[in-house]
């Protein structure tokens, strides 16, 4: 969610005080929201220009190569198109997402694209602070009941015809409020997917195996799928229209709307 946080704030931001609507403005903003970026160009159309003191902006495009939109975790390509937007400049909010909902008069929509290089993202998944980041999602999401696991090391490998795999060195917690890792769980995942609907990413073909041990088709067959449905719990609804995978990126294309909080 951090992610959404940061780039829909810097469009927002395109509305100063003075009622100046500038490239420029966006383009610092982002500067400032994100940790780095290399190259960042932003257009924007706004006619009459003087609508911006309304809350109202016709489009804004933006390109960015290299950015960092927090610590360690770098996007070779992002690039944004949105549909007009229209905000409550008196009530502008955004420290977070439920915030910029409530400034919203419309939804607040466009196309993203974006490329990911394999390198990029394990060096990310070596941070100790995504890692840790990780970790806590994990945790909160496995039952109670259910033994708990430390990340020893985790990556990923792109490859050919829409594949990627997945490589996870775990330790069990014999006791889960005690410093006690016995056992080291080896996990290593591939699969296929394709994109269904928009709404869901389909599993092709996957395959597995736990400490060198083959993992049962029937097993792997449990995970079929992934629906992005769960964003909209948040106010963000998200159509896939492209995602492909060579060895070296992931390409994605993605319309993306943030809906007015009601």
């Amino acid at each position: 969610m951090e992610f959404f946080t940061v780039f829909f704030s810097s469009l927002l931001m395109v509305f100063s005080p003075v009622g100046l609507v500038l490239d420029t403005v966006v383009a610092d903003a982002i500067r400032s929201q994100v940790n780095d970026v290399e190259e960042l160009a932003v257009r924007i159309d706004n006619t009459p220009s003087y609508q911006s003191t309304q809350g109202r902006i016709d489009r804004v495009r933006i390109a960015s190569r290299g950015i960092e939109p927090i610590e360690d975790f770098r996007i070779e390509v992002l690039e944004l198109e949105t549909d007009s937007i229209d905000i409550n400049i008196n009530n502008l909010q955004t420290q977070n997402i439920q915030g910029i909902r409530q400034s919203l008069r419309k939804p607040l929509q466009g196309g993203l694209s974006l490329i990911l290089k394999e390198g990029d993202i394990n060096r990310a998944l070596k941070s100790d602070k995504i890692r840790e980041t990780l970790q806590k999602t994990i945790n909160s999401i496995v039952p109670e009941q259910v033994p708990k696991f430390r990340i020893l090391t985790l990556c990923v490998e792109f490859k050919p015809k829409d594949r990627l795999g997945i490589k996870v060195k775990l330790q069990q917690l014999k006791n889960f409020n005690e410093e006690n890792f016995p056992e080291i769980i080896a996990l290593n995942l591939e699969a296929g997917f394709k994109v269904k609907d928009g709404r869901s990413i389909q599993v092709l073909d996957p395959r597995g195996e736990l400490n060198n041990k083959t993992l049962s088709k029937k097993f792997l067959s449990r995970f079929q799928q992934f629906d992005l449905a769960f964003l909209e719990g948040q106010g963000i609804v998200t159509r896939l229209l492209k995602l492909k995978v060579d060895e070296e990126s992931l390409a994605l294309v993605s319309f993306i709307r943030l809906e007015p909080l009601k």
